[in-house]
């Protein structure tokens, strides 16, 4: 597969934003996800950023395409989140409106991307990582999932979060 710079500007479809709070959504249609004002109806995760840290949002999912070694589709998250003036903080997206399965949906997607985000950068320079899967239907998740949680961070190296508030 070559090599992919997720960073690259032609991936970046909106400016860097500081506000202390914003929303992510997912308009669906094939098009990549997007943030949006505090104040919009429109969204499935909601960013806390009390620091106003200058954070960027990349689109991952209908922006940059991966495939496998067969030409599919790789399953990817809807985008990340990271701190622009430094390399501090680092979240992946995945957003969900489903009712069913959508857990174990977002985790798969989640993990395709960070582990392809891992072949192309050094996700060791980020002090603090993280995957959210969020859904604005089921903002909270039960504690049975917890081992699922430290699995993923033994196999990926990121902390997943599965809450529809992305606490930067």
């Amino acid at each position: 597969m070559p090599s992919v710079n997720f960073f690259n500007t032609k991936y970046k479809t909106e400016p860097p934003r500081n506000d202390e709070e914003f929303k992510v959504h997912d308009p669906g249609n094939n098009l990549p996800a997007i943030t949006t004002p505090a104040d919009s109806e429109l969204y499935q995760a909601i960013v806390h950023n009390p620091r106003q840290l200058l954070l960027e949002f990349i689109p991952i999912d209908h922006n940059i395409t991966f495939q496998d070694s067969n030409g599919n589709k790789i399953s990817t998250c809807d985008g990340l989140l990271h701190t622009l003036d430094n390399n501090e903080y680092i979240a992946f997206v995945e957003l969900k409106d489903e009712m069913n399965s959508w857990i174990t949906d977002a985790k798969d997607q989640l993990g395709n991307t960070i582990d392809l985000f891992r072949q192309n950068h050094v996700y060791t320079d980020y002090t603090r990582r993280y995957a959210y899967a969020a859904n604005r239907e089921h903002p909270q998740f039960a504690f049975s999932l917890k081992q699922m949680m430290q699995e993923f961070k033994n196999t990926y190296g990121f902390s997943l979060r599965i809450q529809n508030e992305i606490n930067v």
